[in-house]
This record gives C-alpha cells, sequence and structure tokens, in this order.
C-alpha cells in the first residue's frame, strides 16, 4: 500500500474539534489532543483510511441493527464503549488516539494526553477564556455553584454579562435564586413539553438521541435565541475541580476520618485501622439486615469489598433476556472505559468522563479550555478538598470565588437533579396518554428487553415514577425512535 499523493480536505477541521492533523506527500497523522464535544471518526478497512467528521457519510445504505444490550444500558443511563459508533467498523476518534496512514500501513496507536502548561490560577484562566468571547455574550444561570462561579470570573474582568434563568415552571427548584450584586438576572419561560415529548423523534437518527445531552441542548438554544447573543455555560466545571475522599489530607495518622462523611452514617469506627480500610473498600453499609447488630458489625472489614456497583437499579419490567444482554454490554464498555480513561491524567479523565455523561450542554464551556484545563491540574488537591467538622468539603476554589463575591445562597444539587425532576413531571402529566400508547405498541417488548405491563404500572404509581423518572424518559425516547426506524 502506498501512502502517496494523498489527497484530503484539511480545512475540515479547525480548533473546535481538538484533533491535531499533520502529513506530508507520503504520510497523513490524526490525533486527538484535547476533549470537545465535536466528534471526528474514522474507518479502517483493507488498507484505506477513511475519515471526517459528519457520521451521515459513513452510514450504509440500509440501517445497521441495533444491539440490544446497548438499548438496555442507554435506559439506564450507561455508555457504549469510548470509541464505538453506530456503524460497524467507524470509530470515534478519541482523546489520545493517533491514527497514522504510511508507506507501511494504518497505525492506530493509544498515547497519554499532555496538560498544557499551568496558568496564574483558575480564575484568572476563566476570565482569559470569557475575554476572548464576542461582546455581549450571556452566561446560563442555574443559581448553582458552577454558573456562580461564571458569574463571580466576570466580574474580575469587569465584564457585565446578562444571567439568563431558564424558568421550567413547576419542575424548578423551590430555592429562591441567588442574587449576583452588579449584575442583572433575565428569567426566561421554558416549554417543558416541548423539550421532553419522545414524539420529536424521527427514527432517521443514526445514534439514538438521549435526553441527557439533548435537552440541555434544546434549552441552550432556546436561551441564546431568547437574549440574541452567545451563551456561556458551566457545564462540567464541577467535575473538572473536584477531588474524592481519598485524595485529600486525612489529618495526622488519618484521624479526621473516624468523624468524617461518610462513614458516620454507620456508626463511629473503632479505629483508624477500622476508617482506613473501610476506606480502602469504598463500600459502606448504612443499615443492618437484622435487629440487634451493630451498625459498626456490618462494616464487614474482614471481608473483600463487594463488587463495585456498575449502575443504578434495573428500570422495572426488564425481561431476563434483557439482563442478560445488559450485563455483558455494561462490564465490556466498563472494562474498555476504564483502561481509557487511566491512560490519561486524572483531571482529562474527569473532563472525558462528563462530557460522555452529559455532553456541553450546547454552550460555550470554559471547562473544555486548554488554559482553564491547565490550571485545574496544578491546584493540588488539598486546595481542592478538604475535611472539617466532620464534613467532607469539595469545590473549594469555586466556594471561595463565589464567597468573595458574596453570592449566598448558591444551590447544591446534583448534576442532572433539575432533569430528573423534569422528568418526573413531565410524566406525571402525560402518564395517560403513555400509557395508552405503550399498551398499543412497544418497540422494545416486541425485542423481549422490557414487560410492556411492568412499565405500564411504574407509570401508573407516582412513587416508582418519580424514582425512575430518568429512565423512563430515556426508555420512551429510544421506544420511539426504534418505531421510527421500522
Amino acid at each position: 500500500m502506498t501512502a502517496e499523493g494523498l489527497r484530503f480536505d484539511a480545512t475540515a477541521l479547525d480548533d473546535s474539534f481538538g484533533v491535531r492533523l499533520t502529513h506530508s506527500s507520503s504520510w497523513f497523522e490524526l490525533c486527538r489532543v484535547r476533549p470537545t464535544s465535536r466528534p471526528v471518526f474514522y474507518r479502517v478497512d483493507y488498507g484505506r483510511l477513511d475519515w471526517g467528521t459528519d457520521l451521515a457519510a459513513f452510514a450504509p445504505a440500509e440501517s445497521p441493527p441495533v444491539d440490544p444490550g446497548a438499548l438496555v444500558a442507554y435506559v439506564h443511563g450507561g455508555a457504549p464503549a469510548p470509541d464505538r459508533t453506530p456503524l460497524p467498523g467507524v470509530r470515534t476518534l478519541t482523546l489520545g488516539t493517533t491514527v497514522r496512514l504510511d508507506a507501511r500501513g494504518i497505525v492506530v496507536t493509544p498515547t497519554h494526553p499532555a496538560v498544557p502548561a499551568a496558568p496564574p490560577g483558575l480564575a484568572t484562566a476563566v476570565g482569559h477564556m470569557l475575554e476572548a468571547q464576542p461582546a455581549g455574550y450571556a452566561v446560563a444561570y442555574s443559581g448553582g455553584l458552577a454558573s456562580a462561579f461564571l458569574a463571580a470570573c466576570a466580574l474580575q474582568v469587569g465584564h457585565r454579562p446578562v444571567l439568563v434563568h431558564a424558568d421550567l415552571g413547576p419542575a424548578s427548584s423551590a430555592k429562591p435564586l441567588p442574587v449576583v450584586p452588579d449584575l442583572r438576572i433575565e428569567r426566561v419561560s421554558i416549554d417543558l413539553s416541548e423539550l421532553l415529548d419522545h414524539d420529536r423523534m424521527t427514527g432517521s437518527e443514526l445514534a439514538p438521541p438521549l435526553p441527557d445531552i439533548e435537552v440541555p441542548r434544546l434549552m441552550a438554544e432556546r436561551l441564546a435565541q431568547h437574549i440574541g447573543a452567545p451563551l456561556v455555560g458551566g457545564m462540567l466545571i464541577e467535575d473538572l475541580v473536584s477531588v474524592k475522599l481519598p485524595q485529600v489530607d486525612t489529618g495526622l495518622r488519618g484521624w479526621r476520618l473516624l468523624g468524617c462523611e461518610p462513614f458516620h452514617i454507620a456508626g463511629v469506627l473503632p479505629s483508624l485501622k477500622a476508617a482506613r480500610t473501610l476506606l480502602e473498600k469504598k463500600v459502606v453499609y448504612s443499615s443492618p439486615d437484622g435487629a440487634g447488630v451493630p451498625l459498626v458489625d456490618k462494616q464487614q472489614l474482614k471481608v473483600p469489598p463487594a463488587p463495585s456497583p456498575t449502575g443504578v437499579s434495573n428500570l422495572p419490567g426488564l425481561t431476563e433476556q434483557g439482563r442478560e444482554a445488559f450485563e455483558s454490554n455494561r462490564r465490556g464498555a466498563m472494562a474498555m472505559w476504564k483502561e481509557h480513561l487511566e491512560a490519561m491524567p486524572p483531571v482529562l479523565a474527569r473532563l472525558v468522563a462528563g462530557l460522555e455523561e452529559r455532553g456541553d450542554g450546547g454552550m460555550v464551556a470554559p471547562a473544555l479550555d486548554p488554559g482553564v484545563i491547565a490550571a485545574v491540574a496544578a491546584i493540588p488537591a488539598r486546595d481542592v478538598g478538604r475535611i472539617r467538622s466532620g464534613v467532607f468539603q469539595n469545590q473549594l476554589p469555586l466556594h471561595q470565588l463565589v464567597d468573595r463575591h458574596r453570592i449566598v445562597g448558591v444551590r447544591r444539587a446534583a448534576s442532572g437533579h433539575w432533569l430528573r425532576l423534569a422528568a418526573a413531571h413531565h410524566l406525571r402529566r402525560e402518564r395517560r396518554k403513555i400509557i395508552a400508547q405503550l399498551d398499543r405498541e412497544s418497540s422494545l417488548s416486541d425485542l423481549g428487553l422490557f414487560d410492556s405491563r411492568a412499565l405500564q404500572a411504574t407509570l401508573r404509581d407516582g412513587r416508582d415514577l418519580a424514582e425512575h423518572a430518568l429512565p423512563l424518559l430515556r426508555m420512551l425516547w429510544l421506544d420511539r425512535w426504534l418505531r421510527g426506524r421500522t
């Protein structure tokens, strides 16, 4: 095979793809050097390398079959393998992957991605990124820690952007929206029915659209249209500026562990040795199996740790066939994700995982800026998290800047909490129609993956509906997508 006389359009890749393209007359190389939300695809086939940014360009004349295990994994919020696409033989160029074509052939090589040199500090790096935005940009403001931090960074560089808040009506948080001194908040009413309606799916999409990524993107689109300006969002900032309990200072001989969360939910441990053992096992048992058994005794410190949970509890109605397909798909994907993330610096691993889970929200994301990534990588773990008064405090640089700008009452909900709340409101309002639809037809049920009657029972029970709201919504989107493909 020869690579002489290569022809390609190098202008197809701009800096937003995070891909380095190098070539000569006899060789060609693609390498993903930084994480972004814009994918690049490639296919190696009998000495031929095809690559591009549009997955549809690789699609065959007939739609390829769908992996049943992947469908069940999507319902439960699982991610496919890092480089997987819905098209056979087509791969996503993942962070650190290099594809080289020369006279010897085509070689795909994993490399260790590097973090750029660190700038003066996190707030400074975010400020530089904001200064590069067009005049009149707005900040998507949820009242959470990340968006409050962005507002504070804007104030530090002398900007006065409008804070645009999506008012979701009944699905909005009952907690008052924190006020940012010197900045105006503009509330925009968003119709949740339009964003969450599964009938928007057509089946023509190559990959099934999922609400976790699609709904934030649609919301950002509505907010940007309303304000008429570029929208900057705090997606992934909390993922980026974060540590885990084993990484923080546990005090002289580890004494801070004795009274620290999450251990105190299971009673006071008898010794530091027991606390360290429990920390290494990463498993805390919060309740005894039988009456009269002390919680400390239930920690089972002398037995091997339980297998790490591989996901949330299964959606009611999952059949035995669906469970087997799910387990096979999930374990394979998790092994590949573990290998992929462990090959890169922790700051990049957190960012890549967050991108896969939630995307960039369809907004300009400072968390993806190389300077911001470098600034976070330069912060010691002890300055990101700590144990104080028996509580594990995380994301300290974000809290400190927010406090300096007198932004009080910041909302502290987990990522995606608003979407789960919105899904519960939407399903409760539309459940009669949804139940009737499932009673008539269900593609996931026809495939033998879910029992339609059990799904209908879950929708009828208010408590079960609230507990499984997001998996139910994903199930409806996938079911509608599958019906559109036939």
